[in-house]
């Protein structure tokens, strides 16, 4: 019996060296990455949330994605504060919206269709935004705080 474990570790190493290597490889994603700059070409603090209009992968219609943007989140991100550079990771042949919110830049939202592809793919996309016109941060609630009413 002692010998057979002596040679069980030589025997399993053939085993691994000598069979074929199979890899488990998982889906393509699409890496979308970019600067969010504001239009005076400064960095912007925003936050990114992507939802997915709900298209499928082969349909090309547009006609219907006006309505999309109060479908669940699927990601966000947020842009760096020094340089507005963002990274976000989604699926290819998707369609989704882009919404880009900060508190002293007016809200964006920007349809993107991830092409289909079966191999990873980066994408460079820049957005601009502009600045508040009175430049009044958000509240807690989404909406301008008002400095004068006192609470």
């Amino acid at each position: 019996m002692k010998p057979f474990f002596r040679s069980l570790p030589v025997v399993l190493l053939a085993f691994f060296v000598i069979s074929p290597a199979y890899a488990q490889f998982s889906r393509p994603v699409v890496v979308l990455k970019g600067s969010v700059l504001t239009s005076d070409q400064k960095p912007a603090t925003v936050r990114l949330s992507i939802h997915e209009t709900g298209a499928s992968d082969a349909d090309d219609d547009t006609a219907h994605e006006i309505t999309t943007c109060a479908i669940q989140e699927m990601t966000a991100g947020n842009a760096n504060s020094e340089s507005g550079r963002y990274l976000l990771i989604l699926k290819p042949g998707k369609k989704y919206w882009v919404h880009i919110e900060g508190t002293f830049v007016q809200s964006l939202d920007t349809l993107v269709q991830m092409p289909k592809t079966d191999k990873p793919l980066t994408i460079e996309q820049n957005f601009t935004v502009n600045w508040r016109p009175d430049n009044t941060p958000l509240g807690a609630n989404g909406v301008a705080a008002d400095p004068a009413k006192k609470e």
